[in-house]
């Protein structure tokens, strides 16, 4: 088998692997040139694209070419890792110097024009008035009006952190509405980390790097950026925030930001950047009580003009666990199936239905789904806990896991190891560690709660 033919294979296993998005733009403009001493090199456009592989997706192409090395029983199926050479330059000069410092080079591409830097659209149903607010979220709420009433003097910048599903992208939009409707000439422009990072990528590619820090920088009044653990670990797009960060605030404009966890607990994140999101207001959301998600599931029946009974909506607000985005899903999934069969809602229908989905047995707890719920809040893989790497980055989330797997499982320390792919005296070593932390590591204490809330303990 050719070379480019088995890249071509490849291709359609690594998109639904990966995503489309992530595949158009990393996986797709690699060119698969040789395979030398157990490498196998690609072609990148520069050296950005390459780290960026390494610390993403480079055992995502490795496996996959395995797989299709042996479903296709090529000769070429005898490597280990990946290398990359930069499209269109050589190894000496400033070039070689660049690679090994790690610079990010403009590839040798034809000069056309970048297309526009766009913000995300802001959906107009995410107001103040749309946001129920509880015990759970008023704090982040109150915070986020007075942000909004005032932007660039209250509480700048204003960092909103919980898990998933809880509202933080309704508050961050919320207030760039707000703000729009009191003056709609504001230069507003909310975006994600990831949005912000794939932007500057292209930025860099097509030596548009001017346009792209004047957008975020002088064209802007207030920035809402989504997600911002996206940047763990990415340095270069790290810096470029930073140097927008401290643009914005020092000229008094307002900077909104969301994670899922504290600045602290963000792993590979700078510090000069850490202590600037902890210098401002810190505002968490914590999953909803059954009373809120009550409250919240009759008011999104009434935006969609649904009728439930009432037994009905304590039927689906106690199994969805805390999460507004499943509370949404259950209820259009309802509406959707009702008009489908042309019945009416009740317990029976639901169960019918949506048994599946949202039983009423707690889903047991396995070694697997701790790692899935630690490897998502470090912003790191599954295969790196798994694996032999001794980072900091990784060995101490590993450890965490191990402990919450200890703790909420009735597997021993050799079944542990064995998922863990450790001896069992590592698993002992780890729990130990973890326990000795918890009563001096009040971090450390509510990362162990948002996990545990996460993983259904």
């Amino acid at each position: 088998m050719e070379l480019g033919h088995l890249w071509e294979k490849a291709l359609p296993r690594l998109e639904r692997r990966v995503g489309s998005q992530p595949f158009d733009i990393w996986i797709k403009p690699l060119l698969l040139l040789s395979v030398q001493s157990g490498s196998i090199v690609f072609e990148v456009p520069n050296v950005y694209y390459s780290d960026w592989i390494r610390d993403n997706y480079h055992q995502d192409i490795l496996e996959v070419l395995q797989q299709v090395c042996a479903t296709e029983k090529s000769d070429f199926g005898n490597f280990e890792r990946l290398s990359f050479k930069v499209a269109g330059q050589s190894k000496s000069g400033r070039n070689a110097a660049a690679q090994e410092s790690g610079e990010a080079i403009d590839a040798q591409l034809p000069e056309r024009p970048l297309s526009p830097l766009r913000s995300r659209k802001l959906n107009p149903q995410k107001k103040f008035e749309s946001f129920v607010v509880g015990a759970c979220n008023q704090f982040a709420h109150a915070a986020s009006l007075a942000v909004s009433e005032f932007p660039g003097q209250n509480y700048n910048p204003l960092f909103i952190y919980g898990c998933t599903g809880l509202g933080k992208t309704h508050l961050t939009q919320a207030i760039a509405n707000q703000i729009l409707k009191r003056e709609s000439s504001s230069r507003v422009l909310y975006t994600t980390a990831e949005s912000f990072v794939n932007e500057m990528i292209n930025a860099i590619r097509f030596k548009k790097m001017e346009e792209f820090r004047a957008r975020y920088r002088s064209q802007v009044d207030v920035l809402l950026i989504d997600d911002i653990q996206f940047l763990s670990g990415k340095d270069r797009s790290q810096e470029e925030f930073f140097h927008t960060f401290q643009d914005l605030q020092t000229s008094g404009r307002q900077i909104v930001v969301t994670a899922d966890v504290l600045p602290r607990e963000i792993d590979k994140l700078e510090p000069r950047l850490r202590t600037r999101f902890e210098g401002g207001l810190l505002a968490d959301i914590q999953p909803p009580d059954l009373e809120t998600m009550l409250a919240i599931l009759r008011h999104k029946c009434d935006e969609c003009a649904i009728s439930l009974p009432e037994d009905l909506q304590i039927w689906i607000a106690s199994r969805v666990r805390g999460n507004i985005r499943e509370l949404e899903g259950a209820l259009n999934r309802l509406a959707a199936l009702s008009s489908f069969f042309s019945s009416p809602l009740d317990i029976d229908f639901a169960q019918k239905h949506l048994g599946n989905l949202y039983a009423e047995e707690v889903e047991a707890i396995t070694p697997e789904k701790v790692m899935q719920a630690v490897a998502r809040l470090y912003a790191i893989r599954v295969v790196d806990l798994k694996g032999n790497r001794k980072v900091k980055g990784i060995a101490f989330p590993r450890q965490v896991a191990m402990f919450l797997a200890r703790k909420h499982t009735n597997l021993s320390f050799p079944d542990l190891g064995r998922s863990f792919n450790r001896d069992n005296s590592t698993v002992q070593y780890a729990c130990k560690k973890i326990r000795q932390q918890i009563d001096k590591d009040p971090d450390l204490r509510h990362t162990l709660n948002t996990l545990e809330r996460n993983i259904g303990a």
